[in-house]
């Protein structure tokens, strides 16, 4: 079955961030594309949260800043270097070196009015209070005149412009003296920079429409064609968007307007791609806008997501029939959209018919190639080897080094390890999922690790596991130092984990000489027994002294002492005690790792802490043992325990009245049982010196006792 997603809503969009939120250009999951080159069909978020919108100024700076110094190399014909060039323009370093008087002179002036107009990425330059910006409209007019160099005039014209829209100084007047100067035909980045100061001039006077209008005009293939979108929001009516489709002079605009307010989220996407349609059914802006819902398609191609809404039939069926009755001369983008839609709708049969009928029109296509590689893949039900081999030979394609993007192969992994779920395939299923990021934490079982092992040095027999074994060996050898340790400690945790202490000291890893922080024989009355020892132990000690307290009681069952010590491990070794960093690489507050195997050591502890109980004289000693078999009960309660959050501190009840029984979790284990313990450590061992130390450092027990006295 494909999982199903949700991409857009009603207006075939989704936000995905709040104030802040940052989502990498390259966010959808499964980029299954080809990139256009441009740059609001580079991101497959909302274009405009927050995020997006800082990644987008900030790129935008560094392309402006690569033309603009490009722009300056050619007009010093190549004398300089762009990196000489950047110390002129940028660090004002080494101006000894330019010896034309009129570029050094702007230089130096566009240093001087900087501080009046210079936006960091983040913050603006506080201005010198000292300078009056007002002064450069004129200095830069007068400069202006005299300059000789076409190329420094048309610069200084942006430069006047910019301080006169900074300043109020009239920048429309500046604007329509000087504009003859954009009339030559070549083509400059400060062209741009000028209609977008223009532009924005006419929305600051108040021709909001006009200024939308002009910014629009940055759209195709300006340096800053970003303005036109984020100026849009200027047209705030649907009469003022009529007005803006008067002003337009033919189709190609008109459409373009339309494509511009389709980006808004509060758009129907859809229906603008009507509008577009009836105008000029073979309009670029009407590719724009399928590419862009196809891209939006692809954040969570085939996930389970937290977007999924209801919903998401009716939108894969409405979007289906309006692309079915879009007739273009070049239907490539309506006919692979189609095929997507039938994918995320579940007719892989119509995505198929649509699928070869592309593949007979554009045979050397990539973005058809991985199509078909996906409906592939969904189509499959069954895995053996001989369907592994026929996988791989078709992804072969996809896996050249110089393939720009991972996604198919990401997809490939994602998919067969469901499919190998589906077929009950644990190991393949752990391996497909351990195939991008291995994850140690993933193979806690023993049984699974020991697969593993054998698989990174066995002969595969089907190719598709033969790469995926030789993609691990690479990891291994290009991340040794990483991946090496962390294998180590991995199979030493998990074998003692499964109490396999021979096997663990045996393997003689570097990781067995690690000190713990607490020793695993030591317990004291807090639960979790983390008290600092005087002396620490190296995790091979450790190892050495368990095995040697089995021998002990391989031949003395009965020994009262070693039965405690090896008890003690066993409960330090589980979740609830002092040492569990050696049984698991990640020790979550909300989830116990490996529970059946937690329950094998509490009970293994409480065993062995009877058997000590059993053997001992020495009432202190028992009180002691006593206490302990009651914190491994409460542990093994707890393991089982599924009434989470608890909801209160034990202590509180409703009238905030200091009152033990009253949590629910405490309630529940002295009936269950828990209360034996208690009981016996206040009626058999009340005289002794531990009983005195445990009413002391134990609250639990010290209001336990009162209470039952007062009851």
């Amino acid at each position: 079955m494909i999982k199903k997603i949700v991409f857009f809503l009603v207006s075939f969009q989704i936000s995905l961030f709040s104030c802040a939120d940052y989502w990498d250009p390259n966010s959808v999951y499964y980029l299954f594309l080809d990139k256009r080159d441009n740059v609001f069909l580079s991101y497959s978020e909302d274009l405009k949260s927050p995020g997006i919108y800082n990644t987008i100024i900030y790129n935008y700076d560094l392309e402006n800043k690569k033309e603009n110094l490009k722009e300056w190399q050619k007009e010093f014909k190549g004398e300089f270097k762009v990196e000489e060039i950047e110390e002129f323009l940028y660090k004002r370093k080494n101006l000894d070196r330019v010896k034309n008087k009129e570029v050094l002179d702007y230089i130096n002036f566009v240093a001087m009015q900087e501080e009046c107009v210079y936006r960091d990425y983040y913050y603006y330059y506080k201005k010198d209070e000292k300078i009056e910006c007002g002064t450069f409209v004129e200095k830069a007019l007068d400069n202006l005149e005299k300059v000789n160099s076409n190329y420094l005039k048309l610069r200084y014209f942006y430069l006047a412009l910019r301080l006169a829209h900074f300043e109020k100084k009239e920048p429309l007047i500046i604007y329509e003296k000087y504009k003859h100067l954009l009339e030559n035909s070549e083509k400059t980045i400060v062209k741009d920079w000028i209609q977008g100061i223009y532009a924005g001039a006419l929305v600051k006077s108040g021709e909001k429409v006009k200024g939308v209008f002009e910014f629009s005009k940055l759209l195709d293939n300006s340096i800053n064609q970003h303005l036109a979108l984020y100026n849009f929001h200027h047209i705030t009516s649907e009469e003022e968007f009529n007005e803006l489709l008067k002003l337009s002079k033919n189709d190609e605009e008109r459409t373009k307007f339309y494509a511009l307010r389709a980006l808004n989220s509060s758009s129907n996407r859809n229906i603008e791609i009507q509008n577009i349609y009836n105008l000029d059914k073979n309009s670029k802006w009407l590719d724009f806008l399928l590419y862009k819902n196809l891209l939006e398609s692809q954040i969570y191609f085939n996930l389970d997501s937290i977007f999924q809404r209801k919903q998401e039939t009716s939108f894969y069926t409405n979007y289906i029939e309006i692309l079915k009755n879009l007739k273009r001369d070049d239907n490539y983008l309506v006919d692979i959209s189609l095929a997507y839609f039938y994918i995320f709708s579940n007719q892989l049969n119509l995505a198929e018919e649509v699928s070869k009928q592309l593949q007979k029109e554009y045979p050397n296509s990539h973005e058809v190639e991985t199509l078909s590689f996906i409906i592939y893949l969904n189509s499959l039900n069954l895995i053996n080897e001989d369907t592994e081999n026929e996988i791989f030979e078709k992804l072969k394609p996809f896996l050249n080094e110089n393939h720009h993007s991972n996604a198919v192969f990401r997809y490939t992994v994602q998919t067969l390890a469901s499919l190998y779920k589906n077929n009950s395939m644990p190991f393949e299923e752990l391996l497909l999922n351990n195939t991008l990021y291995l994850n140690f934490e993933n193979l806690d079982d023993l049984e699974n690790f020991r697969k593993f092992e054998e698989f990174l040095v066995t002969k595969q027999n089907s190719k598709l596991k033969e790469y995926i074994q030789e993609s691990f060996k690479k990891r291994f050898e290009k991340e040794n130092s990483y991946y090496q340790e962390a294998f180590e400690m991995a199979k030493v945790k998990i074998l003692i984990n499964n109490l396999e202490f021979n096997e663990a000291l045996n393997t003689n890893y570097e990781f067995l000489n690690q000190e713990l922080e607490f020793n695993p024989f030591n317990v004291f009355i807090k639960g979790n027994n983390r008290n600092k020892a005087k002396k620490t132990i190296k995790i091979k000690d450790f190892l050495n002294n368990i095995l040697e307290v089995k021998k002990v009681l391989e031949k003395d069952e009965n020994s009262s002492m070693d039965n405690y010590l090896f008890a003690n491990a066993m409960y330090n070794l589980s979740y609830f005690g002092n040492s569990d960093r050696l049984t698991t690489f990640y020790r979550s507050t909300y989830y116990i790792h490996t529970k059946k195997l937690q329950k094998d050591k509490l009970e293994l502890a409480v065993k062995h802490y009877e058997k000590a109980y059993e053997n001992s004289v020495d009432n202190e000693f028992k009180a002691k043992i006593t206490y302990h078999i009651s914190k491994a009960k409460l542990a093994l309660f707890d393991l089982n325990y599924d009434e989470y959050p608890q909801n209160l501190g034990w202590y509180w009840n409703s009238n905030n009245i200091y009152l033990y029984g009253n949590d629910k979790f405490y309630n529940a284990f002295l009936e269950d049982g828990g209360a034996v313990y208690f009981d016996r450590i206040r009626n058999d061992f009340k005289d002794t010196k531990f009983y005195q130390q445990l009413l002391y450092e134990c609250g639990d027990f010290g209001t336990y006792v009162h209470y039952k006295r007062d009851n």
